[in-house]
């Protein structure tokens, strides 16, 4: 999996966002996914809680080893296992960014806007 490093910096700044209650962030995240992918109809009985402190914790790992090459690395192969785990299929991780970015637009309300989806 790749990520560039605009992509890292959007993570970060997004994470900071939503540090302070990152489950409360996970769960718009995976009810984006519940109510518009019928794949992810029974997301909630198929994911426990534990995954998915594994998968917010593997993408702040991302930003918070940003900084040293060699950490960023094992943290984005790390990033990508959460990932398959979640869909199981490489070829879906975009579906997954999309749900990031809409349980970020609900989780900022007005303060949303397309400089913070750029």
């Amino acid at each position: 999996m790749n990520i560039s490093e605009n992509q890292i910096r959007n993570l970060n700044e997004s994470l900071d966002i939503v540090n302070l209650d990152r489950i409360k962030f996970a769960e718009l995240f995976f009810i984006y996914l519940k109510e518009n992918h019928t794949k992810y109809e029974n997301i909630f009985s198929r994911i426990q809680l534990e995954d998915v402190k594994h998968f917010m914790n593997s993408a702040r790992n991302i930003s918070l080893s940003s900084v040293q090459y060699s950490q960023l690395e094992k943290a984005i192969q790390n990033f990508g296992t959460e990932c398959i785990k979640i869909c199981n299929q490489a070829e879906e991780i975009p579906i997954l960014e999309k749900a990031w970015l809409l349980a970020l637009e609900e989780w900022l309300g007005p303060w949303y806007s397309h400089e913070v989806e750029k």
